[in-house]
């Protein structure tokens, strides 16, 4: 790499002159087959069949590159090989081409014993060709009778430069000769044949004699006398930049050929002549010496071991057999195959075609383009004038260049960029990218990324923080620009933006800066209509007209002189009367490609052709249709319109040898070509492809793709005539793109494809190859793996395939192979990247690929962080459609066990976001604003605190935050137009302030108290504002109101009118003219221009809500006090008529507070606290009402809050007026108006939606929930898609704990009044449980039925609550101090250990509750214990309670005296047993007892950790001391004291306790992660240590579990690697394994609950595992339409009188419905009603 990296820093710089720029080398080894054509015929057909495809496939495996052979002879007739006067051309044109682009070997030559034919020259220099002819004059005999014959083949073309003969085309001399008339083409071709061979020889003759007479030199004579066959060696091998290494010679010789010189196949094997003397044929000896110095010549410049020789007899009329040479044949193959390996062995390594870094080739790409477009460029001097002004001038905005297509934008662009480049001192960074040139062009993240990278390698930073997401990657694009130093100009080129991907929201332009710093330069260009782009750049981006810039037609001198320019570029001119009709062109239309499609066909004329104004194209569609034309006469409909349809449908371009496959598996193709000859062979013959692209290639770009050199158009209007022309019927569409899917899945390499076979009138013709035939395409795995070589991935096959399948109407192969195949997602994603899969998602609109690519994209980040959580990530996301999807289903499937080896963790349920919801996008605001506003047709989102100045503005179509605003402290308003914001402050200044919406500038300021008298002890207060673009009318109050009104431009107030009384409403008309308001219950109408008094109308009661139609004709009013509408009817500000529409029977027991009319205008909304009703206008009747759910409680509290009253807080129309939204507590509800209906429930976060927002322009709801940053962005369209959404609870998760069956977990969070009850198989939360005061500890029964609470003593005689889940009651509240629950193993019991009262010496005391059928028992042990050191716990089988306790707390040293173990039974006997260090000192020296944990063997034991005394001796102090350190641990069995097992030492000393993970008395592992034997007392192994300790063990022993912020990680015990880690979106706080070892439970710092089931595959059983999960069922119904949680109340007659019970929270149904689904233990029901008191202590309540 170090002899790249000048020349790799200066191409990212952009400092690179064009003609400096180095080449990207072709990924092809491209060899040229000589040969003299029909006498090689057999052996050529054995190369296609089994040399070429080895090589090819031998290529591709080991080095990445194609193999491609140029054997222009074979396929064709020998008769067609001469029929075109440039073939001969072409040939050399095309060896050189293998020279210069081959990676390897580049020439192979095969010699029999024919010498070949001497050339036919098409083109001869008019100098030459004329002393040829002048000395054929001179020279008179029988030889030069026929030398008119030339004069009547060869013209003078003085449009060459210099002016050359032209050889006439047969086709045009002798059309016959493609007569379908057999006898006419016959006759034509015999005189072809004729006329040729008497041109040769008086070519021959006549150079003779020029040479003799000094007209021509030795060189130019010997062109005419040498074989096409003797150039084309001589140039192959002389002209090789290494012969010996890139140059193969095969000579064959038939050693009996002189025998057979008499059979007619003679001559195709040797020149034969006929000896005049003995008048019998011979061999001729001038070719055959010619043919002798030709091999020794060749053999001399290749090296022996690339020089093959075979000697062959002569066999039958076939001469050369496939059968009877089959030995020879097997011999030549494979000495050539492994002749042109070793040659590739040793020269393709030495090409680098990736070049470090990526980003290079990347950039280079890009600077070629460049180049090539640059050089086409003419004239145009104003725009570049235009262009190099802004450059050079003090420039803050980006400069748009726009242009419809063909108008020249990329031309000067690119030359543009280059003068930058040129004009460069060192101080300049110049980047250009053509969208859409490349792969990671076409979307604008990999743009931003690939500029990004490019700036901080130029500048020298390293660029480890650019982040990935692509909103981020868009403020750190933009922050970039503005780092970059004074010093450096950085100039940047984005030709063709509507080529532009519209994923991450690229048509928006946010990502675009619209302020650069005057060292900042961006040129973009754009198409003038396409996705409105030039419209947002002039009013969203530029705003500048100066910084427009219009491309549209040349002048017309310009237009001339660039076809001058390009033609003299190609030596070529045009006569002037040729001119005067392209002139004439030009003043119709002189686009710059115009005037290019022109220019190629004006190199095409003679000065002897005469052009016709009416024949010439009038606009660039005509032209390229022009061009297809004379492509389609020169080679045939069909091949041409395949093959460039072919070239279109790739979307990307093929290579060479990509377009040659395609074209031998298409039989219309084959059967086009091959008419009147058919080879044995079915492929196409290489020379079509390599024809057609030398025809087009002046409109081909090349580039890289994917790993291969494809050819593409270079642009895009000629893909869009290939489409209009040959793609335009369906059928035929398909058929190409079904043929494209077949090749890149290599559905026919290896194998035979069946033969379409072609006709001959009306026959099936027999063809050589059969009814089926190998084509002999390339194989196309989906990667290549060689030994000792990192695997390459096959990148064509997955881009291509995805899109071809679907193009193709192949659904359910592009289902199962691409879009819901794991392997497929995973492999393409680290073959490409996630942006590719995204788009194979964007092909198939159906809506489970919808829902997949959502949920890709959601999980984008974590996914390009490590590929390894495809799986997890996929499933988690699209579980809830598991049971409904089938290929959701498959795909998850797939996941569940393939995805295994990549991530051993499966999500048990959901996460938290879920595609296909409603829910569009959260945006989190920087504050929890006090005002939301839409604006600029509700594009933006405006959020401001009332005691902020800033004013935050966020992109709703995008979802980015955009620059904030500073204005003023305030409420907020926006006028209509989004111009102004209009800032009232009631308390700070009291003043109204009015700044500029975009910049924040301020504009002047409103004080109303200078305009009116206050009293001393008046209450000032701003009120109502109503706005429109120009005036504001606004309510001031003090002991009475004032109508002000004030002209926003000037800031001045017009009137302020002094009302009789209070006013609560002020709304300005839609007209803008008038203004209303109230005084008491007076409505008053003001003209606010004349600012008279219009009229005054009587509401009966203060108004609370006026609204207006938009027609200005209606007016509604309501009041808080009576339940009535009253409509007025207006006629310019005056109302006519006004009564009251009694609403009562509608709205019972109800107030309106809100009204609202639809944008139709036909209907008003009347909001009241609980119910809605909709008026017709023009009925005058309630057409629809609206009530309440059944399912909203009246009144809840939410966690660390209080009781509130729940009531519609906000009711709008849908933008299309044909439904209702409102919000209700968390709820969105949508009705429909016509039906009554109600259509869908959305669910927002926990809390009250306060702000609910309809967009009028797209189909979005913008909701905020009270007291959080978070904002909403709903896809109103997407709602009738009920997609349960997981809750969080409001803090970090700090427990879990889970019924006996795992199938709920009820969850604690830290500093929370909160328990979670989570449904373990679908994540849903069926209950939060609120209490008085924090949380402290919980636990439940087995079955989860009944709940124990221990909260923060807050209320006397309720700090515990014991909750019956199943009818949702407090059961029983007691208790003034925190205490330990502990939840039973098997019993339905839950033990409660505390104090009565709050004190460090109060004795604690345990209490048990055993629930038998609907009731409980309440027993306390008659001891006490004095401190607790340690949690409590049950042994396995429930019957004692274990706790470490101290006989005493020694105070003055602030330790604990005697650690003690007591287990308490819990029997009837009560008995308790205790041990202190002492009980165990005749086994082990006990110092303390640290900790004492269950023992799951056996439940009559503990585990016991303690230190000891060990006596240590210091030989350097010569003396011995007691390390307590030392950590020891003995096996207990608490009921008789025996000690089971001693393990001393245990651990290293200064192991801290809390960080060992114990698989019970088996092993454990330190912090360390060493694994210490316990049986044993020995370390067993380490694993590798990442530096955070262990969580958990799970797998019996098999997994340990650790987790660093947000990385979930498993490592295997048996194999010390990592078979997990899971990126679970939010930092973990907790994680609980569940009794079945393998589901895990993660708690998150934001409330998150995740769960996982662990799988190693390399252990178990997969598929029998995940068959067993309850998520993966396909039992139980499909939930239709969500609900809210019920709400119920502790009746007074079924239980005590407790303390006011907290709310439910929760989504699906019924509660009781869902805990029942969980299967309860057996209850046992006493035989008799009353319950036995067990002590005096022991307490009994019925439970109903």
């Amino acid at each position: 790499m170090s002899d790249w990296d000048p020349i790799v820093r200066r191409v990212l710089a952009g400092q690179v002159k064009p003609e400096e720029l180095p080449e990207i080398p072709q990924r092809v080894v491209r060899v040229f087959l000589s040969s003299t054509g029909i006498d090689s015929q057999t052996e050529r057909n054995t190369f296609v069949e089994k040399v070429y495809p080895k090589l090819r496939d031998y290529c591709s495996e080991n080095y990445g590159v194609d193999f491609q052979v140029v054997d222009l002879e074979w396929g064709i007739p020998q008769h067609d090989q001469t029929t075109d006067p440039a073939f001969v051309d072409f040939r050399f044109k095309q060896l050189q081409k293998c020279h210069d682009l081959s990676a390897g070997p580049s020439f192979l030559a095969f010699i029999g014993q024919k010498y070949g034919d001497s050339p036919l020259p098409a083109i001869i220099p008019s100098h030459e060709y004329e002393a040829l002819r002048v000395a054929m004059k001179g020279y008179k005999s029988r030889d030069s009778r026929t030398a008119p014959l030339l004069d009547e083949w060869y013209r003078k073309d003085d449009n060459s430069v210099p002016p050359a003969y032209i050889l006439t085309s047969v086709r045009e001399k002798l059309p016959d000769y493609f007569s379908a008339d057999d006898t006419r083409r016959q006759t034509a071709r015999t005189k072809w044949q004729e006329d040729e061979q008497e041109m040769k020889r008086m070519l021959q003759k006549a150079a003779e004699i020029a040479y003799l007479e000094g007209l021509i030199d030795g060189d130019t004579k010997q062109k005419y006398h040498l074989s096409t066959q003797d150039l084309l060696i001589q140039t192959g091998t002389e002209e090789s930049a290494s012969p010996t290494s890139r140059c193969v010679l095969a000579l064959r010789t038939i050693v009996d050929l002189k025998n057979y010189v008499e059979d007619p196949k003679a001559s195709e094997f040797t020149e034969v002549t006929l000896n005049e003397k003995t008048d019998m044929m011979e061999i001729d000896e001038i070719c055959s010496t010619k043919l002798s110095q030709l091999k020794t010549r060749a053999k001399g410049l290749i090296s022996d071991k690339n020089c093959l020789e075979y000697d062959v007899l002569w066999r039958y009329d076939d001469v050369i057999n496939p059968k009877l040479h089959a030995s020879y044949l097997n011999k030549l193959c494979t000495e050539l195959f492994d002749t042109l390996k070793g040659l590739i062995d040793e020269t393709v390594p030495k090409t680098k075609f990736d070049c470090e870094p990526e980003l290079y080739q990347e950039v280079l790409q890009h600077w070629l383009n460049c180049k090539e477009k640059a050089r086409n460029f003419y004239g145009q001097a104003e725009l570049m004038t235009k262009l190099k002004n802004y450059l050079s001038d003090e420039t803050t905005k980006p400069l748009v260049v726009y242009g419809e297509a063909g108008s020249g934008k990329s031309t000067l662009l690119s030359k543009l960029a280059t003068e930058v480049v040129e004009n460069s001192r060192g101080n300049t960074v110049c980047a250009i990218r053509f969208i859409g040139y490349t792969p990671k062009s076409s979307d604008i993240k990999q743009v931003l990324m690939t500029l990004c990278l490019q700036l901080l390698h130029t500048l020298g930073r390293k660029n480890t923080d650019i982040p990935y997401d692509a909103k981020d990657l868009q403020r750190y694009f933009n922050d970039l620009l503005n780092s970059v130093p004074k010093g450096i100009t950085v100039v940047i080129f984005l030709d063709s933006l509507e080529n532009l991907i519209p994923e991450y929201n690229a048509h928006f332009l946010s990502w675009l800066p619209n302020q650069l710093k005057p060292n900042i330069k961006i040129v973009v260009s754009t198409h003038p209509t396409k996705h409105k782009l030039l419209e947002r750049l002039q009013s969203e981006v530029i705003k500048d007209i100066n910084y427009m810039v219009g491309v549209t037609q040349m002048p017309c001198e310009d237009a001339e002189g660039l076809m001058q320019y390009i033609l003299s570029l190609h030596s070529r001119k045009i006569t002037s009367l040729q001119q005067n009709v392209f002139k004439s062109k030009f003043s119709e239309c002189s686009l710059a490609m115009y005037v290019q499609l022109l220019t190629h066909q004006a190199k095409l004329l003679k000065s002897y052709d005469v052009l016709d104004k009416s024949n010439v194209p009038s606009n660039i569609n005509e032209a390229i249709n022009w061009y297809f034309d004379s492509l389609e006469k020169k080679h045939g409909k069909v091949l041409i319109g395949r093959t460039l349809g072919y070239l279109v449908a790739s979307v990307t371009g093929l290579s060479d040898c990509e377009m040659e496959d395609l074209l031998s598996l298409d039989d219309d193709v084959l059967n086009s070509v091959f008419v009147t000859y058919h080879p044995p062979v079915r492929r196409i013959p290489f020379v079509k492809w390599l024809s057609i692209k030398d025809d087009v290639e002046p409109f081909l770009n090349y580039r890289e793709a994917d790993g291969v050199t494809v050819y593409m158009w270079c642009h895009e209007e000629f893909e869009a005539v290939v489409r209009e022309r040959y793609l335009n019927d369906e059928t035929t569409r398909k058929e190409v793109h079904s043929m494209l899917a077949d090749y890149f899945l290599g559905a026919w390499a290896g194998k035979k494809k069946p033969v379409k076979v072609p006709t001959e009138n009306g026959n099936l013709v027999l063809l050589p190859c059969g009814n089926e035939a190998d084509r002999f395409i390339a194989a196309q795995p989906l990667s290549f793996e060689t030994p000792g070589a990192p695997v390459r991935y096959n990148k064509r096959k997955y881009d291509q395939v995805p899109r071809h399948l679907y193009l193709a109407g192949r659904f359910k192969e592009l289902n199962s192979l691409v879009l819901f195949n794991y392997e497929w997602l995973y492999n393409k994603i680290k073959a490409l990247s996630l942006t590719h899969i995204m788009a194979d998602f964007v092909l198939n609109p159906g809506e489970e690929a919808t829902l997949v690519e959502e949920a890709l994209r959601v999980a984008e980040s974590t996914i390009q962080s490590d590929i390894n959580n495809l799986a997890p990530e996929i499933t988690g996301h699209l579980l809830p459609y598991y049971k409904t999807h089938p290929n959701i289903r498959a795909l998850v499937q797939q996941c569940d066990t393939a995805g295994l080896k990549h991530c051993a963790l499966i999500p048990n349920f959901p996460y938290l976001q879920v595609p296909g919801s409603s829910l569009q996008y959260t945006l989190t605001s920087q504050v929890c604003g006090d005002f939301y506003r839409l604006t600029f047709d509700d594009r933006y989102l405006l959020v401001k605190v009332k005691d902020s100045s800033i004013v935050h503005r966020y992109d709703v179509a995008t979802g980015e935050a955009k620059k904030y605003v500073f204005a003023s402290n305030g409420d907020l308003y926006v006028t209509p137009n989004g111009k102004l914001f209009v800032i009232v402050d009631h308390f700070t200044e009291k003043a109204i302030k009015i700044h500029n919406s975009e910049t924040g500038e301020f504009v002047g300021q409103l004080i109303v108290m200078n305009h009116i008298e206050l009293k001393v002890k008046d209450r000032y207060k701003m009120g109502a504002v109503s706005l429109t673009d120009e005036r504001m009318g606004v309510i001031v109050t003090t002991d009475t109101s004032f109508l002000c009104i004030a002209d926003l431009a000037g800031c001045q107030f017009l009137q302020i009118i002094g009302l009789d009384g209070k006013c609560d409403v002020c709304e300005i008309s839609p007209n803008g003219r008038f203004v209303f308001c109230n005084s008491n219950e007076f409505i008053l109408c003001y003209d606010i221009f004349s600012l008279e008094h219009i009229c005054t109308v009587s509401a009966g009661y203060r108004p609370s809500s006026l609204a207006f139609t938009r027609d200005g004709f209606r007016a509604f009013v309501a009041n808080p006090q009576e339940r009535k509408l009253l409509v007025m009817h207006i006629h310019r500000g005056a109302v006519e008529m006004a009564y009251k529409t009694p609403l009562d029977e509608d709205m019972p027991d109800d107030k309106i507070v809100n009204l609202k009319v639809s944008r139709k205008d036909d209907m008003v909304l009347v909001q009241g606290l609980s119910n809605i009703l909709i008026y017709n206008r023009f009925t005058e009747k309630v057409c629809a009402k609206f009530q309440r759910p059944e399912d909203v409680p009246k009144e809840f509290k939410l966690p660390k809050s209080h009781y509130t009253d729940l009531f519609f807080t906000n009711a709008e129309f849908s933008r299309d007026g044909n439904f209702v939204v409102a919000s209700i507590f968390r709820n969105l509800y949508i009705w429909q108006i016509s039906t009554g209906n109600r259509i869908s429930t959305i669910q927002a976060p926990v809390g009250i939606i306060t702000e609910m927002l309809i967009s009028k322009h797209r189909s979005q709801v913008i909701t905020h929930v009270k007291g959080s940053k978070d904002i909403q962005v709903w896809n109103i369209d997407e709602a009738v898609n009920q997609v349960h959404m997981l809750d969080k609870l409001t803090s970090a998760i700090e427990d879990v704990k889970l019924t006996s069956d795992n199938s709920v977990a009820y969850v604690k969070c830290q500093n929370s009044d909160e328990l979670g009850v989570i449904d373990m198989r679908n994540g849903v939360m069926l209950d939060l449980l609120t209490h008085d005061s924090l949380i402290k500890d919980f636990a439940c029964t087995p079955d989860g039925q009944y709940v124990i609470v221990s909260s923060k003593p807050k209320k006397r005689n309720a700090a515990v609550k014991i909750w019956d889940m199943d009818e949702r009651k407090v059961v029983k509240e007691f208790g003034n101090t925190t205490g330990y629950c502990i939840g039973a193993h098997k019993n339905q019991a839950i033990i409660y250990v505390a104090q009565e009262k709050i004190d460090f010496k109060t004795p604690f005391y345990i209490t048990k509750f055993s629930f038998v059928g609907d009731g409980f028992t309440e027993n306390t042990h008659p001891l006490s214990l004095k401190y607790i050191l340690d949690r409590p716990f049950l042994t396995n089988d429930d019957q004692n309670v274990v706790v470490l306790t101290a006989q005493d707390y020694i105070e003055t040293e602030g330790e604990y005296d005697t650690p003690t173990i007591c287990a308490f039974s819990l029997d009837d006997d009560y008995k308790v047993s205790y041990y202190t260090p002492e009980s165990f000192q005749e086994a082990v020296n006990i110092n303390t007892i640290k900790q004492v944990m269950p023992c799951k063997q056996d439940s009559n034991t503990i585990v016991v950790l303690y230190t000891t005394n060990a006596v240590v001796y210091d030989v350097n102090c010569n003396k011995s001391y007691k390390d307590q350190s030392q950590l020891g641990l003995l096996v207990l069995d608490i009921n008789t004291g025996a000690i089971n097992m001693i393990c001393e030492p245990f651990l290293n000393s200064g192991t801290p306790i809390n960080s060992i993970v114990f698989s019970d008395v088996q092993f454990c592992i330190d912090s360390k992660y060493n694994i210490f034997d316990i049986n044993n007392g020995s370390y067993a192994a380490q694993l590798p240590d990442p530096g955070t300790p262990p969580n958990n063990l799970a797998l019996f022993g098999n997994a340990v579990i650790y987790f660093k912020g947000s990385q979930l990680y498993v490592l295997s015990i048996v194999t010390g690697k990592q078979i997990a880690k899971c990126e679970v979106h939010s930092s973990i706080s907790h994680i609980a394994v569940c009794s079945d070892q393998r589901t895990i439970v993660v708690g998150c710092h934001d409330g998150t609950i995740v769960s996982y089931i662990l799988i190693d595959a390399t252990i178990e059983d997969a598929e029998k595992v995940v068959s067993k999960v309850g998520s993966r069922s396909m039992e139980g119904a499909v939930q239709s339409r969500r609900n809210s949680r019920a709400w119920d109340k502790v009746e007074n007659d079924s239980c005590p009188n407790y303390s006011r019970p907290p709310s439910a929270l929760s989504l699906g149904p019924k509660e009781k419905v869902l805990l029942k689904q969980v299967k309860a233990a057996p209850k046992i029901r006493p035989n008799s009603d009353t319950l036995i008191y067990l002590n005096e202590r022991s307490k009994t309540c019925n439970v109903q």
